[in-house]
């Protein structure tokens, strides 16, 4: 038995009993949907209008956790899902999984191409402010080009 860590609590009774068929689907819909948009701002390089999908998508994955759990401790939860809701539902979690794959790479691809534009930047600011040759006094010839001050957000 696994023991319970905050971040992954299992539901309440009451919140176990409200789960439906017909939210599930809504919810795994409403996930992909908001991975499809984030990976078109990706595409479109809109970097500043991907928190606000943030909030709700976070929302929705705990949704979805918790009926992973309900379906994992009552099987039956299933059992009044007719045949073609069921294979809706088979649809929807094949089309979450397509898009959760492709704004995981769209996101890895941003963020390696951000990692070496930084890194090109600091290799041109490191090369520009080498110091120079030291003179017959013992200084350098550029000791003015060697304050450099620089902060990089690494974050993606």
């Amino acid at each position: 038995m696994q023991p319970n860590h905050p971040q992954h609590r299992l539901p309440t009774a009451a919140v176990m009993a409200t789960l439906n068929i017909d939210e599930l689907m809504n919810a795994t819909l409403r996930l992909s949907d908001i991975l499809a948009e984030e990976t078109a701002m990706l595409v479109e390089m809109r970097f500043n209008d991907l928190p606000k999908t943030h909030e709700e998508k976070v929302k929705l994955t705990r949704l979805l956790e918790q009926y992973q759990n309900r379906m994992a401790s009552d099987p039956s939860f299933m059992n009044g899902a007719d045949e073609k809701t069921r294979e809706e539902l088979l649809m929807l979690a094949d089309d979450l999984a397509y898009n959760v794959e492709e704004n995981f790479r769209r996101t890895a691809v941003a963020r390696a191409v951000n990692e070496r534009v930084m890194q090109a930047i600091m290799d041109v600011l490191g090369e520009k402010h080498r110091p120079g040759t030291y003179g017959a006094n013992g200084q350098s010839n550029h000791s003015h080009d060697l304050a450099l001050s620089l902060n990089l957000n690494q974050k993606a």
